[in-house]
């Protein structure tokens, strides 16, 4: 299993933060992911599933994870629900810092299947760098205002 913790702090309030990081169709914007769309319903809620594409080496990987928390200004979190060669579940944590400042928190784990399972290790510093830089990535979109 890999485990990953990374944080930021975004120059913007809380409401904000919250809303962008939220958001399932600007997930694409600061993340790895791609095509990344709700399969249920038209809003997200605890429950909805969200299908993404992720690039895993040289080949490309549909999954479908299930939203498993949404507290306003405060929570959100996911699970994969799809079979294949991975599973992920994380939480991105909201903590106001002031009245315009936010601490954004990733935390997550990822298993890899089969003989993937060998690869842990090597990806473990890939998965963590990864991570990090989106929430970078993420403070630079909500801070320009884009």
């Amino acid at each position: 299993m890999i485990s990953y913790q990374s944080d930021v702090i975004v120059n913007r309030p809380v409401e904000e933060v919250y809303r962008l990081a939220s958001d399932v169709n600007r997930m694409d914007d600061w993340t790895e992911m791609t095509g990344t769309h709700l399969i249920s319903g038209d809003m997200a809620r605890v429950g909805s599933q969200l299908e993404i594409t992720i690039k895993m080496g040289p080949r490309k990987q549909v999954m479908v994870f299930q939203l498993t928390e949404l507290e306003q200004n405060r929570r959100f979190g996911f699970k994969t629900v799809s079979k294949g060669a991975m599973e992920w579940d994380g939480d991105f944590t909201f903590e106001p810092q002031g009245p315009s400042s936010t601490r954004m928190v990733s935390s997550g784990q990822i298993r890899l299947n089969g003989l993937l399972r060998l690869l842990e290790p090597l990806m473990a510093g890939e998965v963590r760098s990864g991570e990090a830089k989106e929430l970078v990535k993420f403070k630079e979109l909500v801070e320009s205002g884009t």
